[in-house]
């Protein structure tokens, strides 16, 4: 239920957060030895995770976010993932690029100050070689919409839309650029990622 592939220069992870996964357990183990293994590799310049429950959760099962995100979040941290994408809330989310739980890239900006930011801010959203890992939540299909409980400042965009999530790899692939579209493909969000 969780294995690891490579793509072009960007490297997946499949993360089961359905079988155990506590610090110990085999699925632990080969997350932690595998995500050693792809930060060294000069060949992969992006990381990603994706599994079904969000280590930061804004409606249902926090407490279980919580157990994730305590788990596995100072492993991506160490081992630079860059994007860590989940499904089973019923919306869209994205979070600014983050590392030890806040908010990282905007140096100039308290944390307060970052729920000021405008919808123009928001469709810019570019990020240059950061440290920080972007969070998204897309269970846009299938299942009934939820409706969104809280705003955390952490959030570029929170959206109870149907849609998808796209990702393209450009220039040579040291560039993403992520779009969440609705079903009927205006797009509600976008942001680029850059790497030298």
């Amino acid at each position: 239920p969780y294995y690891s592939y490579n793509f072009k220069n960007i490297h997946f992870i499949s993360l089961s957060t359905e079988h155990p996964y506590e610090e110990g357990s085999k699925q632990y183990k080969f997350i932690k030895s595998d995500l050693k293994k792809s930060s060294t590799n000069y060949s992969i310049d992006w990381i990603m995770v994706h599994q079904h429950k969000p280590l930061y959760s804004t409606n249902a099962d926090i407490e279980e976010s919580e157990r994730i995100k305590n788990t596995f979040l100072p492993l991506f941290e160490k081992y630079n993932v860059d994007l860590v994408i989940s499904g089973h809330n019923q919306y869209y989310e994205r979070t600014y690029p983050m590392s030890s739980n806040k908010v990282i890239g905007f140096e100039t900006q308290d944390q307060e100050s970052l729920s000021e930011l405008t919808e123009n801010d928001i469709s810019n959203s570019i990020y240059e070689n950061t440290n920080g890992i972007i969070y998204l939540t897309v269970g846009t299909a299938g299942d009934e919409l939820q409706q969104i409980k809280e705003k955390e400042d952490y959030y570029v965009i929170q959206k109870e839309k149907y849609g998808f999530l796209n990702l393209k790899l450009e220039n040579n692939g040291k560039t993403i650029v992520g779009e969440f579209r609705t079903n009927n493909d205006k797009i509600l969000d976008n942001f680029v990622l850059k790497k030298s």
